[in-house]
């Protein structure tokens, strides 16, 4: 094995920190750390992070890929979104300080979406989001992950889906974990519900897979990708909202061509998507 040739990605968020160990298209090592609360305090994040960058630190190691959720310019989180610590942290100058290695950041999602792309090299327009303590979302075109004029474009979860007299409602407030916190329940708990038969907790994964079907038509009738990727924690109740999904959506797309053709898939590389892609940023970094 070449000398630091080795390459760790990290995929760090509200709930969790995930981390590959990778050399070349091979994965050697994972890591998995769950915060354990809701709204992680920097301590908290920092412990997360820092186990799971020990559980796959190696001496060969020749760079770290970290994606994180936000607005990210820099390498700094100047948008942190629903995990608000991120903006009060260096992430990139922590690691670098403490393990003497370059560090490389993005957002998750866009990492994720680098990871899913190498799966579908036939695509050239992929379009990607991921459903869970937010939403985030990302955009392939021609080999390369567009960032939009100021390189933070994107921002799905904040894309207007309703109006509540003077309180504006986003799609995170219909589809993420929110959509179920409003109701005093935990998605998985929902989740359960509606397998065991419950009516109630059906028509809440067909409201949200209604929502998420509104604004996938919305992304279509603006930059029609060929295909659309969901990833993300909420992923694992993907029979109970998908169907009401695809109906929504192909009754919402103004091109019959585009609603016929547009393919909805799940994340090929499950919940590891945004670690892979994080390692591939490192290996490759992209401007």
């Amino acid at each position: 094995m070449k000398k630091n040739n080795l390459i760790i990605g990290i995929d760090a968020g509200g709930t969790k920190v995930r981390g590959v160990l990778m050399a070349g298209k091979k994965i050697l090592k994972r890591a998995e750390k769950l915060h354990g609360v809701p709204n992680p305090t920097k301590k908290i994040f920092l412990e997360s992070l820092f186990f799971v960058l020990n559980a796959l630190f190696s001496p060969k190691l020749k760079r770290v890929g970290i994606g994180l959720p936000g607005v990210i310019t820099k390498n700094r989180v100047v948008g942190a979104g629903n995990v608000k610590i991120l903006s009060r942290l260096d992430i990139k100058k922590l690691i670098e300080k403490k393990y003497k290695i370059k560090v490389l950041l993005d957002n998750d999602v866009k990492t994720a979406l680098r990871a899913e792309a190498t799966l579908l090299p036939k695509y050239s327009s992929i379009f990607m989001l991921t459903l869970g303590t937010g939403i985030g979302a990302a955009w392939w075109q021609n080999k390369q992950i567009m960032k939009g004029s100021f390189g933070t474009a994107y921002e799905l979860g904040q894309m207007i889906i309703d109006k509540k007299q003077k309180h504006f409602l986003e799609l995170e407030d219909f589809c993420a974990r929110k959509f179920f916190k409003t109701k005093g329940l935990a998605p998985l708990v929902s989740e359960q519900r509606a397998y065991l038969g419950s009516q109630t907790h059906k028509r809440l994964w067909k409201e949200l897979g209604e929502s998420l079907g509104i604004a996938l038509a919305n992304i279509t009738n603006l930059i029609e990708p060929e295909i659309i990727i969901i990833g993300g924690g909420l992923n694992h109740a993907w029979p109970l909202f998908i169907p009401y999904t695809k109906k929504t959506f192909k009754k919402l797309v103004l091109s019959p061509i585009a609603a016929r053709k547009t393919k909805i898939i799940k994340a090929k590389f499950d919940k590891w998507s945004g670690a892979i892609g994080a390692a591939l940023l490192a290996k490759k970094p992209r401007p």
